[in-house]
């Protein structure tokens, strides 16, 4: 575990760093104190990427201890070396009045816009790793120089939901437009599947045509305390896309930690847009999957996003139901024709049909599902998590998928999406889980 000690500083004659005409303003400063890594911590498989030195930190906070993300702002604040500890340089965004906080959101990032450390929520599996969990409670007092202790975690990007940050918060917290890829290798020799070591290249045009200058293009490759090797998810700052289609190719490295034998045709093209970047913020984890060479044979690449699912932190009002698909296993129907399938709510002890989809293959190989529901502009769907998946053998495959999932949908009326990253036939398998609501 690391400690980092928030410095509340205030105006006063024995402190000239901090210039304000506010004799009531409390200039807040972070500063990193790094402790014994805690080996019997849930996360001693995880890397905790020593020699990665720390750039800045994303925090966040409000005078409301339950405000929802959303409501109050992330601001990234540089860090500075300082005889040894890492510490926040100036910034006027922390120059707060005196009063009550609590900081709500904390994240520290090295210089190539990767998660480090992180600061585990009230929630969350890794809330009892530390000694306090945020909220923290902050008491700026004019006059004082208060120095409190904010517990971070390395932080593993295969367990985003063990910080306790809210669904589709945490991952993708936007200091840059990014896209976010990362990438599994299987490889033929060992028969085993790696983190791949590998680095990504972006034209604005045609493959091979303008090239995006990125400022970091390649993964890391960190060795954990089991000793398996882990990889960094690799973040791309980009600008607005708009309406362009911008075009990516990843291709795997050989690292000298990673037991594979890489080829320069392990390589996977894709096309992305500026709605594929947002739509990354409606994922757990908050990247695009990539898995090359681990298909049912050599050179198979499943282009996977990653799953995602309903956001139930909170009760739904009485007015809402979760519903699932009828004579699902596990929530999976196997679709052998085009067909329509009730979603179902349990109310009390009974199973009310609140919902439909229609499930179907178009232009051969595409699936169009479309939601709705059966009273009109009395319901509304108000949040969907959809997974499907093609066959393999006429089995469901285990590793190629494609989910789409909206946290809250206010319109009224269905809901039609496709998916076409596979070359779909008959049967694939759905999954669909929705919150309905309707008006009392």
């Amino acid at each position: 575990m690391f400690a980092l000690t928030l410095i509340f500083t205030s105006c006063s004659t024995e402190e000239t760093k901090v210039n304000t005409d506010d004799s009531e303003t409390v200039q807040v400063t972070f500063g990193a104190l790094l402790n014994s890594f805690n080996e019997q911590n849930k996360q001693a498989d995880a890397e905790c990427r020593d020699g990665v030195e720390p750039a800045y930190v994303m925090l966040g906070g409000s005078t409301n201890m339950n405000a929802p993300m959303g409501s109050y702002d992330l601001y990234k604040v540089d860090l500075v070396n300082n005889n040894g500890s890492w510490e926040t340089t100036y910034s006027e965004d922390l120059a707060l009045p005196a009063g009550t906080y609590y900081l709500l959101h904390f994240a520290v990032y090295d210089a190539s816009d990767q998660v480090l450390w992180v600061a585990p929520r009230e929630g969350g599996a890794f809330e009892t790793e530390v000694d306090d969990a945020l909220p923290l409670r902050v008491d700026l007092v004019a006059g004082t120089k208060p120095y409190i202790n904010v517990d971070v975690l390395c932080y593993y990007a295969r367990e985003e939901a063990a910080y306790g940050y809210p669904f589709f918060d945490f991952d993708v917290i936007e200091v840059e437009n990014s896209y976010c890829i990362f990438v599994n290798y299987c490889d033929d020799g060992t028969g085993r599947e790696y983190p791949a070591y590998f680095q990504v290249e972006v034209w604005s045009d045609e493959y091979d045509g303008t090239p995006v200058v990125l400022s970091n293009n390649t993964n890391t490759i960190t060795q954990a305390t089991t000793g398996w090797p882990a990889a960094s998810v690799l973040c791309i700052a980009l600008p607005d896309l708009g309406d362009d289609t911008y075009y990516a190719r990843v291709t795997v490295l050989n690292h000298p930690d990673l037991d594979y034998t890489a080829d320069p045709s392990d390589v996977h093209q894709f096309t992305f847009t500026q709605a594929d970047i947002d739509g990354q913020e409606l994922f757990i984890p908050a990247y695009n999957h990539i898995r090359i060479n681990c298909g049912g044979g050599p050179g198979d690449i499943c282009d996977t996003n990653v799953r995602c699912e309903l956001n139930l932190e909170n009760p739904l009002s009485e007015n809402c139901k979760f519903t699932y698909l009828e004579d699902s296993e596990e929530g999976w129907v196997r679709i052998d024709s085009a067909t329509d399938i009730d979603l179902l709510a349990l109310i009390g002890t009974d199973e009310v049909e609140l919902g439909a989809v229609d499930a179907s293959l178009i232009n051969t190989d595409e699936i169009r599902l479309i939601l709705d529901t059966p009273y009109g502009d009395s319901d509304r769907i108000s949040a969907y998590a959809v997974e499907v998946r093609p066959n393999s053998g006429g089995a469901i495959n285990t590793t190629c998928w494609e989910t789409q999932c909206a946290n809250v949908v206010n319109d009224y009326g269905e809901i039609s999406m496709t998916f076409d990253g596979f070359n779909y036939s008959y049967p694939f398998f759905i999954k669909v889980e929705t919150i309905n609501c309707y008006d009392l």
